[in-house]
């Protein structure tokens, strides 16, 4: 185990992240009980030496925890925590030092159904 991975596990593990449920959009309605950061809040990031709001709700999941999930069966998924279903958009990865495979996936979500 790297410091990475006991640094998301930890992460992962505290109170900050909410327990939450995957629902791909396969013939078999694949779900996957895991853990996220809910980040649905707009935020200020920094863009060209300025502080934006980012207006993309998301939320953050370890990458590990979806590592036998094809990426293009995320579009489309729902993700339900803190007491909402999401649609899920797109996805974007935000590797750790380790490698894209232990980081986090940022699922940009959407209350509106298909």
């Amino acid at each position: 185990m790297s410091v990475w991975d006991a640094h998301y596990s930890a992460l992962y593990g505290s109170p900050l992240a909410v327990d939450a449920v995957l629902v791909l959009e396969d013939t078999d309605g694949t779900t996957i009980e895991l853990r996220a950061i809910d980040k649905t809040v707009p935020s200020a990031i920094n863009f060209r030496g300025a502080d934006v709001l980012d207006i993309k709700p998301s939320a953050m999941v370890r990458a590990v925890d979806l590592a036998d999930v094809d990426p293009r069966a995320l579009r489309g998924a729902s993700v339900i925590f803190n007491g909402k279903t999401w649609t899920v958009r797109t996805h974007e990865t935000v590797p750790a030092p380790t490698g894209e495979a232990y980081g986090q996936i940022r699922l940009i979500v959407s209350e509106e159904a298909e």
